[in-house]
């Protein structure tokens, strides 16, 4: 049997080559379909200096940009933590039989609600930043990252397999270290993944039939070299100076073509958008695992009907984005079993 694990925690500020961050009291450990670090090596070529040799010189270590890109199943834990890393802390409240969910169903106690709401954290100049820590068992290799900032996380529910994530981002070091001795420990096997069975996008009120619904998160971020320390590696994670504010955006192809569509996708017309997946497995009182997200403005950016042909069903290709007219554009939430993602 293969061994090996991940385990991530959000750290206190961005972790880099030389500084201590304290890790979260919540840690997962993710069920991967697969984790890939990259130190992003850059060695120094002298091929270019006149030295008499007819031969490549030998290259040296002059810097490190260091990546790491994640595919996992979106388990309910799974995406509170991947959420709290891309979106910043969540607001999270204890069911009590009087709050609600997104969809307006109570919260029973034993179930917690992690409400994500933009304008999303953190404030200040740097984005939340995680340390993962890779275990290659099999081959007693371990690597640490630190400083591991989520630029993008796409989320796509197809007609097999599960929902679907995927998250990647640069980070500030990566590098091995020593066996951490660390015992992973996952979600419970009773607790699946969301998939297609699970999801409702109602969509445009008037519109076609929704064949499909993806969503894509982008945290535009940079790791620099501010000259703090001294490392090969960059040591300080910053949000994009250009890249502007965290975005939602998405993609809702439509099984039949209707002109209620291609008339908002015209003139920009905002609409409510609300996706939710309901788990066939509960967290207590009959209540069970849930999803959201909730965009209050949602507007067609970019869409063209399918060619016309020899066809019964015409359909029609849309990209969305969440946009504001005031505040509060984009709302995750995640309804699971966990009391905390600090």
């Amino acid at each position: 049997m293969p061994t090996g694990y991940a385990r991530m925690a959000i750290e206190s500020q961005p972790g880099n080559e030389v500084n201590t961050p304290t890790l979260s009291t919540k840690k997962l450990f993710p069920p991967l379909q697969s984790l890939q670090p990259t130190r992003g090596e850059s060695p120094l070529s002298r091929d270019d200096e006149l030295r008499n040799v007819d031969e490549p010189l030998a290259v040296i270590p002059e810097s490190y940009s260091p990546t790491w890109e994640m595919s996992v199943r979106a388990y309910p834990d799974t995406m509170g933590m991947l959420f709290s890393l891309i979106l910043g802390v969540p607001t999270t409240t204890a069911g009590d039989g009087i709050i609600t969910d997104l969809g307006g169903s109570v919260i029973p106690t034993n179930a917690y609600r992690h409400r994500f709401t933009a304008p999303f954290g953190p404030s200040g100049p740097s984005p939340r930043t995680a340390q993962l820590d890779l275990a290659y068992a099999d081959q007693g290799v371990y690597l640490k990252a630190k400083g591991a900032a989520a630029s993008d996380l796409t989320l796509e529910t197809p007609e097999q397999g599960g929902a679907n994530v995927k998250a990647n981002g640069p980070a500030l070091y990566l590098d091995e270290q020593s066996d951490p001795g660390l015992s992973p420990s996952y979600e419970a096997l009773s607790i699946p993944p969301f998939f297609r069975g699970n999801l409702t996008v109602p969509g445009l009120a008037g519109g076609g039939a929704t064949q499909d619904f993806g969503l894509s998160i982008n945290n535009p971020v940079e790791a620099l070299r501010t000259l703090g320390i001294a490392s090969l590696y960059p040591d300080t994670m910053f949000k994009d100076n250009d890249g502007g504010p965290i975005v939602v955006s998405g993609t809702m192809p439509k099984e039949l073509l209707d002109s209620t569509d291609l008339a908002a996708l015209k003139a920009a017309t905002g609409f409510e958008l609300l996706a939710s997946w309901v788990s066939t497995a509960i967290i207590a009182s009959g209540y069970p695992y849930k999803m959201f997200f909730k965009a209050a403005n949602a507007q067609y950016v970019e869409g063209t009907p399918d060619a016309l042909a020899n066809k019964r069903r015409h359909g029609a290709s849309y990209s969305w984005k969440s946009t504001t007219t005031s505040s509060g554009s984009s709302t995750f939430e995640v309804v699971n079993a966990t009391a905390s993602y600090a």
